[in-house]
């Protein structure tokens, strides 16, 4: 299955099932050829202090949406599950250098946690 979006190229404005505008600014690679990351907001309520990459999946009010976090000798992406009514952040997933959203089915979650595209994570959400 080819996907059409990835972490280097991923939609930055999405309208949410329930409505929501979901947009990303101040966009930029973390490096040459690296993932690209931003500010996210959801109907114009930026979600302080976080940046976040893409793609982004949406499920029952929730967004789910690889985090980055720049941290001084490791920096990488977790999977952060966000309300779209409230706004409320929850990291669900330990550090991975990629995380590129496939799918949500059965309450499980899957990404690659590489570019390649070659191993797939699951992670149960609760």
């Amino acid at each position: 299955m080819m996907k059409l979006e990835t972490p280097i190229s991923f939609r930055i404005k999405i309208n949410s099932p329930n409505g929501k505008e979901i947009f990303y600014s101040n966009v930029y690679e973390i490096c040459q050829g690296c993932p690209e990351v931003g500010k996210l907001s959801i109907d114009g309520n930026i979600i302080k202090r976080e940046v976040f990459g893409g793609p982004l999946l949406y499920e029952n009010g929730f967004i789910y949406v690889p985090c980055f976090k720049r941290k001084w000798f490791n920096s990488g992406f977790y999977l952060a599950r966000i309300d779209t009514s409230t706004l409320e952040v929850v990291i669900i997933s330990e550090m991975y250098q990629i995380i590129d959203l496939i799918k949500i089915e059965n309450n499980i979650i899957y990404f690659y946690n590489s570019l390649e595209q070659r191993d797939i994570i699951e992670i149960p959400l609760k």
